[in-house]
């Protein structure tokens, strides 16, 4: 893994969020790439957990860079953080894959050569 300090909280709408911190002061906790983690029961009756961004890189023009990070600020009076525990390795696993996604072409390199460009908006 890596250097970064994870954080998990319960918003005020009552989502739980996973993020890394990027600061805090006494009022307020600042949030990098957070994510709602949803948790729904599968017919099978096994739990499935799924991440999703809270705002979508995609939306967001990169910085000099390259990168697509982004950062909410919290008022920690409306805030439940999570303390005494540590993160399964594998749901923070999935919040890298998912902040940090990498492009696998189906087929194989010589697909990446034929593969097409998804644009989110029209130019």
């Amino acid at each position: 893994m890596s250097d970064k300090t994870y954080i998990t909280f319960i918003d005020n709408s009552g989502r739980s969020i996973l993020g890394t911190t990027a600061g805090d002061t006494a009022d307020t906790l600042k949030v990098n790439d957070p994510v709602m983690v949803l948790v729904q029961q599968q017919e099978n009756g096994q739990m499935a957990v799924q991440l999703y961004p809270l705002f979508f890189a995609e939306f967001i023009k990169p910085k000099e860079d390259g990168s697509r990070s982004t950062e909410f600020t919290y008022n920690k009076a409306a805030v439940a953080v999570g303390t005494g525990f540590d993160l399964d390795p594998r749901i923070i696993e999935q919040y890298e894959k998912i902040i940090n996604p990498t492009l696998v072409p189906v087929g194989g390199d010589e697909a990446a050569e034929d593969a097409e460009v998804i644009k989110l908006f029209d130019e």
